[in-house]
């Protein structure tokens, strides 16, 4: 006489259900080495985020706040502009040469954020102008520009806000000499945003760097990065292991903007180009290779990855990846991207 087999008690059967659902979404949405590593340590916590601010790759609640007009400030980063203003707010900032040894900075916002102060304003190259096409149709504030740039800001059809037409939305301040002295705020660019802006602009979420909604603590140690653009311009980030994340330093000095905030980052993107002076150019301007591919270094959470950048197109997204080719998952917060000549001696110390 055959048997009737034990029903299995539907309370076993949810049990069972529930360990291979949190099995799936564990491997499924998170890499198992970081995994792996946030399991020894004693204080974790998984996030179940449906929803990201595609800048910051940080939680939002409705999916509308999942896409956003991007806003692109050229900042001065010239001796007698420092301390600059609202770059401390920034959601990314690039860092890239220009002309005489010289960096200057794109800081990218979200035009949704509240920032009193931005600058100084100052003026365009063409090859930052590759970068903010990546962000849907940015908004992008500058003061004049390289012909290069200028001519490129026509063909290209920039949504393009340049304070030599579009001065009522900068300002100039009294306690510093021309030309390190031009601001915006975002007070202007919501201005802007509200009365040029459409559909067409916007920056979705599908574009995003990608984050992990793994949280817990480092897993790695202090460690510390130089870029010696040149002898005026040594950049030092360095991993605060409490704060998890990295302090900036230019020449020695810790960076702050003028309001007293610290210039800190959760992710830095070392992003090595060819770098070359443009021949007939009598200021020395030059022009930098973004369209590509080449080496990178990626610092999050104190460790350091060595691998590659690839951008296929203008509007595409500079991605970054490890030596397995396998896309880097960043940590949810700011990002710095150092865009470096090839030339330079980076110094990286882990």
């Amino acid at each position: 006489m055959k048997r009737k087999p034990w029903p299995i008690p539907p309370i076993i059967i949810l049990i069972l259900i529930s360990i291979v659902g949190i099995g799936v979404v564990f491997f499924y949405y998170y890499p198992s080495k970081e995994l792996l590593r946030a399991l020894s340590n004693s204080d974790f916590t998984i996030t179940a985020v449906k929803y990201i601010n595609p800048l910051d790759g940080k939680a939002v609640n409705k999916k509308v706040d999942s896409v956003l007009q991007a806003v692109g400030v050229m900042i001065d980063n010239h001796p007698n502009s420092r301390p600059e203003s609202g770059v401390s707010k920034a959601k990314i900032v690039y860092e890239a040469p220009v002309e005489g040894g010289l960096t200057r900075y794109l800081a990218i916002f979200d035009s949704k954020q509240v920032v009193a102060e931005v600058g100084p304003v100052r003026s365009a190259r063409a090859y930052f102008l590759d970068w903010i096409q990546e962000y849907g149709r940015g908004l992008y504030m500058h003061s004049g520009g390289s012909p290069e740039a200028l001519s490129a800001i026509k063909t290209k059809n920039i949504f393009d806000a340049n304070e030599f037409f579009w001065g009522q939305y900068y300002w100039r301040s009294s306690d510093r000499l021309a030309p390190h002295n031009l601001y915006t705020s975002s007070s202007n660019w919501a201005k802007i945003v509200s009365l040029y802006g459409n559909k067409s602009s916007l920056f979705t979420a599908d574009k995003a760097w990608k984050y992990t909604r793994l949280i817990g603590q480092t897993i790695g140690k202090k460690s510390e990065l130089k870029i010696p653009y040149s002898d005026e311009y040594a950049v030092t980030w360095t991993y605060d292991v409490k704060a998890l994340n990295y302090t900036r330093s230019v020449n020695g000095k810790k960076e702050k903007d003028k309001d007293g905030s610290e210039i800190r980052a959760r992710n830095i993107l070392v992003q090595i180009s060819n770098v070359k002076e443009i021949n007939g150019d009598d200021k020395g301007r030059v022009e930098v290779a973004t369209i590509g591919s080449g080496e990178a270094i990626i610092l999050k959470k104190g460790a350091v990855i060595y691998g590659t950048w690839k951008k296929s197109s203008l509007t595409a997204r500079t991605r970054f990846y490890d030596k397995n080719k396998k896309e880097i998952v960043l940590v949810p917060g700011n990002t710095w991207v150092q865009v470096v000549p090839a030339d330079v001696n980076i110094l990286v110390t882990n």
